[in-house]
């Protein structure tokens, strides 16, 4: 209404100057009057206008003054506890509910730091997009504004209390189904060795103690095949499980048969911090079992997102009597080399005979497929070379070999890469090759761990197999070539077994002689082996002094310790450990070695010791009766001792010897 008048009188000022601009063309002192009327009514005009501006400015003020102080007063008095801090964390406001959910002293916090007082970190409270405080047993969602004053920044705090959330959120989580996969190790011994009528009653057996086990648990258990169990359990009770080492795995290997077959399990279990659904929750546990079956079952892992955890895995893999997986991946890997362009071979680093036996032995098999090979190999180190240098007499072998940087430009789409005697990315002597060439093939021997190639088109690791070389022989038997193996491959491969069984003394198998057997029908002569796996004066000089400083710990288990900064030094500590074996009453064998990278332990054991696990809780992996393990950057002999040491006794004390 008051902005109409506004505008009336405006229309009737600008009507009276026309008016006297008009008159003043018929009469110039009409026109002089009615231009100083004109001045009259502007100033007239404006002083209403600006007296009425600051009155309604002046309202403005004092409902804008009103306004603040029910603000700061409803602020002061909110449910929500809300601070002013500075940069540096001093509090210059709080409300009423921050004071007694946080002051401490009768003074209060005003003027004092957050940070300090209450253990708050600020920095990263403004930085998070979600924020959570927890302060003497309450937990608050805190939600930050930043202002400034022109001169200071400030930032306003709201504590939201979301304890009650985080109680049901914790609740939600402790009562959350978990899978476990469970598999019957050796069903297939059991069925084909032990009679009809035992048969059932051993099977009972471990029905009934994994019924009881899901019963103490208040799990629900499903039998879903012959050999396969699915329990389903809250996640609260995973720790029950961990705490005594998944003791269904002792009580299912006491089942005695006359057979003496050790009946033992694998048992996978899926955890994630983050909320799954039941497709991808049951996908995890499977994942779980999948690494325990390949890393030779006996044993319970427990996989949380990417982190590994590993329980049991006493007893050694049991030797499969069947060769029909290994028929298949043959078969596979032979489609495999046909359709591919080329082929590259590549093992760990530090390669070693098994390592580079096998790759010849592969490499073999592609040329009589009519497909080119390579090798990829980073330097020739000690281990090798003496393998090398014999291939390197045959003209076939003269550039069969190329570094990782050749390989580069050699790998194309439709290059198919073979990784043999390792599964694990980091030890590739080229980890970037297994990320640019999409067709992987795996062959291993030794145990899964959690940093594993993922995207493979065959995989074929047995655990129980004395060495690649072994495996890569039984898959060589079924790719129906003539003459795919020469003499010179037929050496390499049984190089690599005799040096992995030293000699055909550890870790041999019925299926080791047979593969020695067939190799020993293409060619292959012992006496070569044993000239490849001979050492030179300075080798055995040093392995000597490695035997002598050996001691004796728990009364049966040697460590020694030395340094060497030559190119043989880890193969100098692996032979150590070898030796020490051959002591009267030693039953494991430990060998520290300080080179320029760091310090490595090799570790061997007669079985009765499980060296794999003492060197799994160091970093380290490997077998049941070797294993190794690496500290690069650590150069103090001592503290590796003492670490292996620590390690020895939880695993003594776990194991209750």
């Amino acid at each position: 209404m008051k902005e109409s008048k506004k505008d009336l009188v405006r229309f009737a000022i600008a009507a009276q100057l026309i008016v006297s601009i008009v008159l003043g063309f018929y009469n110039i002192f009409w026109g002089i009057a009615g231009v100083l009327i004109f001045v009259i009514l502007i100033i007239y005009y404006t002083r209403n206008t600006t007296i009425d501006e600051i009155k309604i400015d002046k309202a403005i003020d004092e409902i804008y003054s009103d306004l603040d102080k029910i603000n700061q007063e409803r602020m002061y008095e909110m449910p929500i506890a809300m601070a002013i801090v500075d940069n540096e964390g001093i509090i210059y406001w709080y409300n009423q509910a921050f004071g007694k959910a946080f002051k401490k002293e009768k003074e209060g916090l005003f003027k004092k730091c957050i940070i300090n007082e209450l253990d708050f970190n600020l920095a990263e409270a403004v930085k998070a997009d979600e924020f959570t405080f927890h302060y003497e047993e309450r937990d608050y969602g805190v939600v930050t504004n930043a202002f400034s004053d022109k001169v200071h920044s400030f930032e306003l705090l709201h504590f939201f209390d979301i304890t009650e959330q985080s109680k049901q959120r914790q609740l939600y989580r402790k009562n959350s189904p978990l899978f476990c996969y469970i598999v019957i190790d050796n069903y297939d011994d059991i069925i084909e060795q032990i009679p009809s009528h035992k048969r059932s009653a051993i099977l009972g057996q471990v029905d009934l103690k994994l019924n009881e086990w899901a019963k103490q648990l208040g799990s629900a258990m499903i039998k879903y095949e012959s050999d396969r169990y699915l329990m389903i359990f809250e996640r609260g009770k995973i720790c029950a499980l961990q705490k005594e080492n998944f003791k269904i795995l002792d009580d299912i290997r006491e089942i005695e048969n006359d057979e003496k077959i050790p009946i033992t399990l694998s048992i996978g279990i899926g955890i994630s911090e983050s909320i799954l659904g039941i497709i991808e929750s049951q996908e995890l546990s499977r994942s779980a079992l999948d690494i325990a079956l390949a890393r030779g079952g006996d044993q319970a892992v427990v996989r949380q997102d990417e982190k590994m955890s590993f329980y049991g895995g006493k007893t050694e893999a049991t030797e499969k009597r069947t060769k029909v997986k290994a028929r298949v991946k043959a078969h596979g890997l032979k489609e495999l080399i046909k359709e591919a362009d080329h082929v590259l071979l590549m093992g760990h680093q530090n390669p070693d005979m098994d390592c580079l036996g096998s790759a010849v032995g592969l490499l073999g098999a592609c040329r009589s497929l009519g497909k080119e090979g390579k090798i990829v190999i980073r330097e020739i180190n000690y281990s090798i070379k003496s393998l090398f240098d014999y291939l390197l007499e045959n003209e076939a072998y003269q550039d069969a070999f190329i570094t990782p940087k050749e390989a580069e430009t050699y790998a194309t789409k439709n290059t198919l890469l073979i990784i043999v005697d390792t599964q694990t990315v980091n030890y590739l002597e080229m980890p970037d090759l297994a990320e640019q060439i999409p067709k992987i093939v795996v062959i291993d021997h030794h145990r899964r761990s959690g940093k594993a190639i993922k995207e493979t088109l065959l995989t074929y690791t047995e655990t129980y197999a004395s060495s690649t070389c072994e495996l890569v022989t039984e898959l060589l038997q079924y790719f129906d070539e003539k003459n795919h193996l020469t003499v010179i491959e037929a050496n390499a491969l049984m190089a690599g077994i005799c040096m992995d069984t030293k000699m055909f003394t550890l870790k041999t198998g019925v299926r080791t002689f047979e593969a020695a057997s067939y190799l020993k029908r293409k060619g292959a002569d012992t006496l070569v082996s044993k000239i490849l796996l001979q050492d030179d004066l300075n080798t055995y000089t040093a392995k000597s002094d490695a035997v002598k400083n050996a001691k004796i710990y728990f009364d049966n288990i040697a460590i020694s310790t030395f340094e060497n900064n030559t190119d043989y030094g880890k193969v100098i500590a692996a032979q150590a450990a070898d030796e020490l074996l051959n002591i009267k009453g030693i039953v494991a064998s430990f060998i520290i070695l300080k080179n320029e990278e760091g310090l490595a332990i090799s570790a061997r054991s007669m079985g009765e010791v499980n060296v794999q696990v003492i060197l799994e809780t160091l970093g380290g992996g490997g077998h049941l009766a070797i294993a190794g393990a690496q500290f690069p950057g650590e150069n103090n002999l001592e503290t590796g001792k003492e670490l292996l040491l620590t390690a020895i006794k939880e695993y003594k004390k776990e194991n209750g010897s």
